[in-house]
């Protein structure tokens, strides 16, 4: 299993219910869009669906396209006690304008903006740009099943 030292797990972010596959070639703005909207019913306690869009929206123009075509954007909010992700698979893929990589795997990446956490958020960071590599990344976009994907994911 995918482990980090603190205990935080990817196989604890990502399940099949917050694993989506994107048909077609969607923009990137597009699969932002899905993403925050499948991201909603999991933190709609503590963020609303506007300052949700907000945040995400002014961070993501930070955030950037790996060179394995992993786009993992991500947000912090003080309101949350926890990490919360959701997988967007996109077996056509599609190419991000800034780099010209093409992105097949994105990760929207919730993290509490506490003190206690920013290590957390560091360390989480790098194990998903380490495991999303561009072998398990193809794997993981044909296999277009939630399910299939989050125990894929479980068994590394």
């Amino acid at each position: 299993m995918i482990r980090q030292s603190d205990g935080v797990s990817l196989s604890a972010l990502i399940k099949p219910g917050n694993t989506i596959y994107i048909e077609g070639k969607p923009s990137k703005d597009e699969v932002l869009r899905l993403l925050t909207e499948r991201m909603l019913p999991q933190v709609s306690g503590a963020i609303s669906a506007k300052a949700l869009a907000d945040r995400v929206a002014e961070v993501e123009k930070l955030n950037q396209v790996l060179e394995s075509g992993f786009y993992i954007p991500h947000a912090k909010f003080p309101e949350l006690g926890s990490f919360y992700g959701v997988l967007g698979l996109i077996p056509q893929g599609f190419t991000d304008p800034a780099t010209g990589h093409t992105v097949k795997a994105a990760l929207l990446l919730l993290s509490p903006h506490k003190p206690a956490f920013f290590q957390r958020h560091l360390n989480m960071l790098s194990l998903l740009s380490q495991t999303f590599q561009p072998e398990l990344i193809d794997k993981l976009a044909s296999l277009n099943d939630p399910a299939a994907a989050a125990a894929l994911l479980a068994s590394r």
